[in-house]
Order: C-alpha cells, then structure tokens, then sequence
C-alpha cells in the first residue's frame, strides 16, 4: 500500500495541474522597435579603410524604380524585351490609349537607361557599344524565363526569342 499512495499522488498532481487554465497569449502583439546603422567600407591598401562610393544609377535609379513594376508587368505581358543593346524595345503594341502608355513608359525607361550606360562609359572609360553590351548582358541574365530577349544568331545577327 505505501509503494500505490507515492504514484496515486503524482497523478492526481498531473491531473489537477491539467484542470488549470493557463493563458500564454498577449492581449496585444509584440511589438519590436529596431534601429540599424550599416556602414559600407572599401579597403584598399595604401589609404586605408574608406567608405564605398554608391552606384552610378544612384541619382538615375529612383525614376527607374518607380518604374520598375509598370515595366515587369510589360515584361510579363510579353509586350516588350531586351534588346542587344541595354534597352527595352517594344514587341507587340496595343491599340488605343494602352498602346500609347506603352510607348511611354518604355521611351522613359529606355531615356534613363541611355543617361545611365553614357555615365557608366564615361565612368569606365570604354565606349557607349560596350557599356551598352554589358548592360544587356546584365538586363538579359535578370530577364524571367518567358520574357523576350535578343541574341545573337547563328549568321550574327539578333533574333528574338523567350528567355529559358
């Protein structure tokens, strides 16, 4: 009988515990306040630690990136591709009022885009051909697969087809 009464007392303990509410939510969410400071630096090894310049697109960059989803959906839409050159080229246009914010969107696209590739030729010290070369390759590896891009062919010349 003594060794049953140790056990009957650790269950009715478990069980009683059990029979006890216990809330472990909060009335409101938890809310975290974080603040961050990221310091960039470039070392380089005769003058020390400075800190990196910010890419060339920073002062073209915020037009573009207003623009970027308007652009996408065009992309998605298979109304427009990279071109061979850096720029977006118009594919299939819509008719009417579509069709004539298509154009727009795209020329705004593509006259930041020429503003950029002359400062990156201008930076690099190569010329505006191979600045925009690089820039297609760069444009066309970020393409989805189904966007439309232009490649060189078998003869040279570009043909278009839809990215893999």
């Amino acid at each position: 009988m003594k060794i049953r009464t140790p056990l009957f007392l650790t269950a009715l303990a478990l069980v009683a515990c059990n029979s006890i509410p216990i809330d472990v939510g909060t009335k409101e969410p938890v809310k975290v306040d974080i603040a961050m400071k990221v310091d960039v630096y470039q070392h380089s090894d005769s003058n020390g630690p400075k800190k990196a310049t910010p890419p060339p697109q920073a002062d073209i960059g915020k037009s573009r990136r207003t623009r970027m989803g308007e652009i996408q959906i065009l992309k998605n839409s298979r109304l427009v591709g990279e071109n061979h050159a850096g720029y977006l080229e118009v594919r299939t246009v819509p008719p009417g009022e579509y069709g004539d914010y298509v154009r727009t969107t795209v020329d705004a696209e593509n006259s930041d885009r020429g503003r950029l590739i002359e400062k990156l030729a201008k930076e690099k010290n190569v010329p505006v051909s191979q600045a925009e070369r690089q820039q297609a390759e760069l444009f066309q590896k970020g393409a989805f697969p189904g966007e439309w891009i232009e490649v060189p062919d078998a003869e040279g010349k570009f043909a278009w087809k839809q990215k893999e």
